[in-house]
């Protein structure tokens, strides 16, 4: 594509315009299509435009790439849908590209509008790449890879089948799975969150046979477990274990993508699976448990790069739990922590208790006794929890613990059974929560957000939250059974008399969805998914119980309820920008403006917006130099040029004379650093080296919708913000409250502050303390919802997850523009090289070198000196070109940069004395405090750039690789600063010995020059006769015939000249006579 007046250039060498294999497009659905084509046509004219912002999900291994939080917002273009359509009024739609980048499978698109025109409700949908798949070589269809697609998959579903959980890697696993289709070999499967479902009969054998070592009842073809991680896929068919690596060419795997299902642990009689619901130091985990003649028998299943391992749980002197506890037992369930700490809930009849939970180490190799649990269930009072101090009452019922479930952001620790406990001190101590019937948790699931939800045996939903004791059964329930009428009123085809339950869960944006299989009068029964209405249900059970009085204000008679929200509004102010704390990097792209009348895009635009918004992603994911650009900003080097004829083409655009007939605005496809907080928290926080997170929260208790008496209802008194930390050793929270009597408000200023004791350095994202503060009014558990677009939201609470380390995004820089000109400042010089480089501009090695850093946030786009410590190494170089360097081994890094060597006069720098005498390191390494930094280069004599040869007449260049880190030395933040650079320096100077061969040699030449010039001068005259003499010698005569050669000594006469000429003309004479010998007579 040729743009010559536009302000891009796609054969710009410095340029990447590509585009993406797909496109997202954006319709609005009505009831009929008539009506759609009509809602779409009315919402563009009337000046609305869709905005699709694309969230993409962080990676299982970000070593490979770059830690960040990353979206980009997108315009939607308006399309004809119809290409034949010839009246004035056609079907359109909006699209966008569907941008896709390296090192993530994981992405959200978010649907909403501009605000001008009908209003929209935001929407979302899940796009994950689908690595399952694959094209037949045959017929060149996309089909699974994993096995067979069965195109009506609803008549194998059964009503009476009992629900089962999913289990999935929170937050990167792309395709989720989900076995128990009753004696069938077939799982279900999606790529969107079971917004599309697929079924799949697997390609796996179904020929175990059961045997004394490993007994089984009967004979199943149905998969029991399945287990989807980022990478790869788990099941189990009776007694066997399968996985399967999928195709993910955006991710950095070893391993090749499978054709068939491998079988792991083939000497194992597998009971059952058991998955590890978060990622953990760069892997997923899972957990093998034995049974028959292996019971006891544990594996932990390692995924990484797509690789597949698995370890038998033993301690350092290969004991298994059970040897360990010195008794026959059982493992029943484990859980993974990320403090490589694996907690084992084991029953072991002949140890101290039925059941036990141990820990094993992995760094340690060792198993540890943590805690026995009670016999029975403890009672309850009706006071909340109950403390296991072994002073409390118990029941006459059994406790038979089942499994474990951990919250790695809180660290609460549950053991779900007949009962459910919880441990905030990782099992130490226990709370019994009550129940209010007996119940059988049959399996657990939570949002890592503070809310979970279980389903017991009889297939009961229960809810409850992290931080409350109160349990309640949101299914059956009355509350449910009115929100199931209401639906058939609205004849809603989403709920039925007649379904079953086939799995619930919380999807990615912690909201409780189900998926059920459902069956109208008449009809088959279909498999859908919908969002569990869990507020709806919550607001009325806690209505229904609420008491209420009739009442009689003159006129008319109203019923009187019991307000138990403590308040009636609940909002957020002074809240900061949220990208410095949550630290999501964010991109705006918008397509080309149409300058034809149609003002619809066509291929052409199209084609450009995809070119834009490639160039956009790809000058983000490629800003990682060393140097520092003059202008913080990727987008930077795309427009510097460009800047100064935006109005030309703005001229040009304005006159319909651009080039295929669009207009491209450069300041629209920009970085966003200034997104406004919108009124809501950021949903995480990110908290560098005594950083701090400040706002207020108010809480009313008036309305102006309200009459006087319901107001005074409430009372100021009664509304109290409390909060809970995970571990305050790391985090503080402080909470100041004030009371606006005369507006019935409530505020409290809330201050959430690190206390820098999280000491650890580490790179930019990695190895982060995850801690959980959770917001709570007093009394508003379940008592308090807002109406809001989407329906009910409880409110009264809110978990913010709280990241301690060094926040994703920042990375320190090279300022080589300050740099440049302090240290022509301060030597009031600067010699470039001979042809400069732009890119890399040269150092003179006799100046003082003066490096600047900068410390560069790539999310709120600040950029600043960097003040710290740090240590300075030069740990490569090479003379004369970049291709000549040669990074130095970790003892020539030490020999070259400090004093500790045993190899004398090896220093390459040294600190000019300005400074006086630095602090160094144990390792004698120099250690630079801020702008301190006065550098000498030496190059000693057994340095690498001591003796290095000129080319030609110009000075030796070398070419120096600098590290600069602030590891161990800096006490200002948790970053760990590492930054590798190549600095150009010129004008070295010859080692001692050579310069002192190139001087004696100069010199003797000189010398030789001399002595023979005085020579010359004092016998010149005496030479020059000489010289002529023996000259003359061999001088021939002249060839003039009547020319006669005379001299005071004698003559020669004509006879002899004409013999000479005869002779050299070859002439033969026959005569014997000869030429007579004749001496010229000497000078006098």
């Amino acid at each position: 594509m040729t743009l010559t007046d536009q302000a891009v250039d796609p054969n710009d060498e410095n340029s990447n315009y590509q585009g993406f294999p797909y496109h997202m497009r954006i319709d609005l659905a009505c009831k009929t299509q008539g009506l759609s084509m009509e809602a779409v046509r009315g919402a563009f004219f009337s000046g609305l435009k869709v905005i699709i912002t694309v969230v993409y999900k962080g990676a299982v291994i970000s070593t490979r790439q770059k830690t960040e939080r990353l979206q980009i917002s997108m315009t939607g273009a308006v399309i004809l849908t119809d290409d034949e359509c010839s009246s004035e009024i056609c079907a359109i739609a909006w699209v966008t590209p569907l941008p896709i980048i390296n090192g993530t499978v994981v992405y959200e698109a978010f649907v909403l509008d501009n605000g001008v025109g009908p209003q929209i409700a935001e929407k979302r949908f899940p796009l994950n790449v689908h690595g399952f798949m694959r094209v037949n070589e045959e017929t060149q269809v996309l089909e699974s890879s994993i096995g067979d697609k069965i195109k009506d998959f609803n008549p194998l579903l059964l009503m009476n089948s009992p629900s089962r959980p999913l289990w999935f890697t929170h937050d990167v696993s792309p395709v989720l799975i989900l076995g128990g289709v009753t004696d069938l070999k077939v799982i279900l499967i999606s790529a969107t969150e079971f917004d599309k479902i697929s079924a799949i009969e697997v390609s796996i054998d179904s020929c175990w046979i059961g045997s004394l070592w490993c007994p089984q009842k009967a004979f199943s073809a149905t998969i029991i477990d399945a287990i989807s991680t980022q990478s790869v896929l788990f099941i189990r068919q009776n007694q066997l274990v399968y996985y399967f690596t999928g195709n993910f060419t955006l991710l950095p795997l070893t391993a090749k993508p499978s054709k068939l299902w491998t079988r792991g642990l083939v000497s194992l009689c597998v009971e059952k699976l058991v998955p590890v619901p978060y990622p953990s130091s760069g892997e997923e985990n899972l957990f093998v448990f034995g049974t028959g003649a292996h019971k006891g028998v544990i594996f932990l299943g390692r995924v990484r790069d797509g690789e597949v391992e698995f370890t038998e749980i033993r301690d350092s002197n290969l004991k298994r739990p059970c040897v360990y506890l010195k008794s026959t037992c059982i493992v029943h369930w484990a859980t993974y922590s990320k403090s490589d700490v694996v907690h084992l809930l084991v029953e072991a009849p002949e140890a101290s208790g039925d059941f036990t939970l141990i820990s094993y180490s992995f760094k340690a190799k060792s198993f540890r006794y943590v805690y026995d649990f009670p016999d029975f269930l403890p009672k309850d009072k009706n006071k909340g929890y109950v403390m296991l101090l072994g002073t409390e009452e118990y029941t006459t019922t059994p406790f038979r613990p089942k499994g474990l479930a951990y919250n790695p952001i809180s660290q609460l620790l549950f053991v779900w059974g007949n009962g459910l406990f919880m441990s905030f001190d990782a099992g130490h101590t226990f709370l019994y929560i009550p129940a209010p019937k007996d119940i059988s948790i049959k399996y657990f699931a939570q949002s890592f957000r503070g809310e979970f939800i279980f389903v017991t045996d009889s297939e009961e939903v229960w809810y409850s939250s992290e931080g409350s004791s109160l349990l309640q059964c949101l299914r059956p329930s009355k509350a449910w059974n009115v929100f199931l009428n209401l639906q058939k009123l609205k004849k809603d085809k989403n709920y039925a008399d007649k379904e079953a339950l086939v799995t619930i869960f919380f999807d990615n944006k912690q909201v409780l969805q189900e998926l059920v299989y459902i069956q109208h009068p008449g009809t088959t029964g279909i498999l859908l998914k919908r969002k569990f209405p869990l507020a709806e249900i919550l607001a009325y059970l806690k209505f229904s119980d609420t008491p209420y009085e009739r009442k009689s204000m003159t006129d008319p008679t109203y019923i009187k309820f019991t307000q138990f929200c403590p308040f009636v509004k609940y909002w957020l102010m002074e809240l900061p920008l949220p990208q410095t704390y949550s630290r999501i990097q964010h991109y705006d792209a918008d397509h080309p403006e149409i300058v034809e009348n149609t003002m619809f895009h066509r291929s052409v635009s199209l084609i450009a917006y995809q070119g834009l918004v490639y160039q956009l992603l790809w000058l983000h994911a490629g800003y990682n130099r060393p140097y520092g650009d003059p202008v913080h900003d990727p987008t930077w080097r795309w427009w510097k040029n460009k800047a100064t004829y935006a109005d030309y083409y703005f001229y040009v655009a304005s006159n319909r004379h651009s080039s295929r007939g669009i207009f491209i605005e450069m300041h629209r496809n920009k970085k966003i650093y200034n997104l406004q907080p919108g009124g809501t928290l950021v949903d995480k926080i990110y908290m560098d080296k005594h950083t701090s997170y400040d706002f207020s929260i108010y809480l009313s208790i008036s309305d102006s919708t309200e009459t006087v008496e319901r107001s005074l209802e409430r009372s100021l008194d009664a509304v109290w913000l409390t909060t809970s930390i995970s571990d305050a050793d790391y985090v503080s929270v402080k909470l100041i409250r004030h009371e606006l009597i005369s507006r019935g408000v409530v505020y409290y200023e809330a201050k959430i502050q690190d206390r820098g004791h999280y000491g650890t350095q580490s790179l930019s994202g990695e190895d982060l303390k995850v801690i959980s503060i959770l917001l709570k009014v007093v009394n508003a558990e379940t008592s308090c919802s807002q109406l809001t677009d989407e329906g009910l939201r409880i409110q009264g609470s809110h978990m913010l997850p709280v990241y301690v380390g060094c926040p994703p995004g920042k990375r320190l820089a090279f300022d080589i523009t300050y740099t440049l000109k302090y240290t022509t400042d301060e030597n009031k010089r600067h010699f470039d090289c001979i042809v400069p480089d732009p890119e890399m501009p040269c150092f003179y090695y006799e100046d003082i070198f003066h490096p600047f850093f900068l410390i560069q946030d790539l999310v709120s786009g600040e950029s600043g000196p960097f003040l710290g410590a740090y240590t300075f190494k030069v740990i490569g170089g090479g003379p004369y070109s970049l291709a000549n360097i040669r990074y130095f081994s970790g003892k020539e890094i030490t020999i070259y940069n400090t004093d500790n060597s045993t190899k004398p006069s090896s220093r390459i720098w040294m600190v000019s004395d300005r400074l006086g005498k630095p602090k160094v390191t144990k390792k004698g390494f120099t250690i630079f405090q801020g702008t301190s930094n006065n550098i000498m280069w030496i190059c000693d004599t057994n340095s690498p750039c001591a003796d290095i040869l000129a080319v030609g007449v110009q000075a030796p260049d070398y070419y120096f690789v600098i590290e600069v880190s602030n590891r161990g030395v800096d006490d200002s933040t948790y970053c760990d600063y590492a930054l590798k650079f190549v600095i150009h320096v010129h004008g070295l100077p010859l080692s001692p010995w050579r310069a002192f061969l190139y001087a004696s040699v100069t010199f003797s030449v000189l010398w030789a020059i001399l002595l023979f010039y005085i020579f010359f001068r004092c016998t010149g005259r005496w030479m020059h006769s000489k010289m002529k003499l023996v000259i003359s010698k061999f001088k021939p005569a002249s060839y003039d015939s009547e020319s006669v050669y005379t001299g005071s000594e004698g003559s020669i006469s004509q006879e002899r000249l004409q013999m000479v000429r005869g002779q050299k003309l070859g002439i033969k004479d026959d005569s014997s006579t000869q030429l007579p010998q004749s001496s010229y007579p000497a000078s006098n």
